[in-house]
């Protein structure tokens, strides 16, 4: 795996393995309903922008690959949303743009545990973890991975059974917020 020295900027057409943990190794998902809820954030704040191909969240940290989209439309003005004002941004406001919406997505989260577990102050470290994968074989092995990851914890004997990661998705043909067919295309079947 390679090493991370440098806050990676995330380009447009890229892929990475975003990951990130509570703070001291403490849980940043305590019930059922908290994986879900992570999950409808990641599909509100970020499919326009990126393609998930895979994700594993454990109790105390979190996994994702995805693929930045190239072409991203944001509205003209956040508070007026209207279709014919979006526009598409640059390469430079792309890289800008991700990060700024995981932060988004991570303090709203941060936000509902909070306030759930009676508790103040960050959940998670501020500034997530992200290595850029530029080669085929290391980014199929990075989606193997973040499947094995709670086997490879011992939470689950058979990582095939954890309920909280994408691999079922990726499996059937229910609908999902996975971009299965990238997966399916980079595995070649």
């Amino acid at each position: 795996m390679p090493s991370i020295k440098n806050i990676t900027p995330l380009q447009a057409g890229s892929y990475y393995h975003i990951f990130n943990r509570g703070i001291n190794h403490q849980n940043i998902f305590f019930a059922e309903r908290n994986y879900h809820y992570f999950l409808q954030l990641l599909a509100k704040n970020m499919t326009d922008a990126i393609d998930v191909l895979d994700y594993c969240l454990m109790p105390n940290h979190f996994h994702l690959i995805i693929r930045v989209k190239e072409d991203i439309e944001v509205p003209v003005d956040d508070k007026d949303p209207i279709p014919s004002r979006d526009r598409i941004l640059s390469p430079q406001e792309i890289t800008a743009h991700i990060p700024n919406q995981f932060r988004k997505m991570f303090i709203s989260y941060t936000q509902a545990i909070n306030k759930q577990e009676h508790k103040e102050g960050p959940l998670m470290h501020s500034k997530f973890k992200r290595l850029e994968i530029t080669q085929q074989e290391y980014l199929e092995y990075a989606i193997f991975y973040v499947h094995y990851n709670p086997e490879k914890h011992g939470i689950v004997k058979d990582f095939r059974v954890y309920s909280y990661s994408s691999y079922k998705a990726i499996l059937s043909e229910s609908p999902t917020n996975i971009n299965r067919s990238l997966v399916v295309e980079i595995f070649q079947g």
